[in-house]
């Protein structure tokens, strides 16, 4: 894959989190990866407003082709971000891998952390850690409101299988899902890869309040 060129920023806005709070912090990921360590050469807002997510994030793909964008970072705006986010998940996309994510956990339950290593069971810190190899991890399964994702992934599923790339609903397994589980099983059906830096974590904001991914994030200043 070539380095990309245009970055999107995929912004799904439900008005949800601290906005002030997070468009300062966006803005500081944005000037430290175009600015300071010259990552991007050039980006692309690409955002919905107060849209269903499977709906937000499509329109997001398919407004993402019409400007020509290499790849779609989506930072959710519940998310708080640090500094050098966009420049590490565009390094791990320019380095080769197709998806690439950071860490965040689940909004309801913050023992949680939205990643599978393996099948059924949701990943921690330290097993992260004990099977990262150059920095990151296979993984099975993520959340997509931290990641990266090259617009040849969604190419290749149109391609391959259809749309929609992303759903509420999948016919196709006959459960309801939430929009990213119905689009990494089809990442998965293709073979396609995902890693994870499991030093990147971003702080999820929510209605219920601050869950940090680790004691000691530098953002949870922000939810005091």
């Amino acid at each position: 894959m070539k380095p990309i060129q245009n970055l999107g920023i995929g912004l799904p806005n439900y008005n949800k989190g601290h906005l002030g709070i997070f468009y300062m912090l966006l803005h500081a990921a944005i000037v430290h990866a175009r600015y300071v360590c010259n990552a991007i050469p050039a980006y692309t807002w690409l955002v919905t407003e107060n849209d269903a997510v499977d709906v937000a994030r499509t329109r997001i793909v398919q407004n993402a082709r019409e400007k020509k964008c290499d790849a779609i970072a989506y930072i959710d705006t519940d998310l708080f971000i640090p500094q050098d986010a966009l420049t590490r998940l565009v390094m791990m996309s320019n380095a080769g891998h197709p998806i690439a994510s950071g860490l965040y956990r689940k909004a309801k339950d913050p023992c949680i952390l939205l990643c599978e290593r393996m099948p059924g069971t949701w990943s921690t810190l330290e097993d992260l850690k004990e099977h990262e190899e150059g920095g990151l991890v296979n993984v099975f399964n993520i959340a997509g409101g931290f990641s990266i994702v090259r617009m040849e992934v969604y190419d290749l599923i149109e391609q391959k299988i259809g749309r929609p790339w992303y759903c509420n609903y999948d016919m196709q397994a006959g459960d309801q899902s939430y929009e990213d589980t119905y689009f990494f099983r089809r990442v998965r059906q293709l073979g396609i890869p995902i890693v994870v830096d499991p030093d990147l974590h971003a702080v999820h904001w929510s209605h219920f309040g601050p869950v940090p991914v680790v004691e000691d994030q530098p953002e949870m200043r922000y939810c005091v």
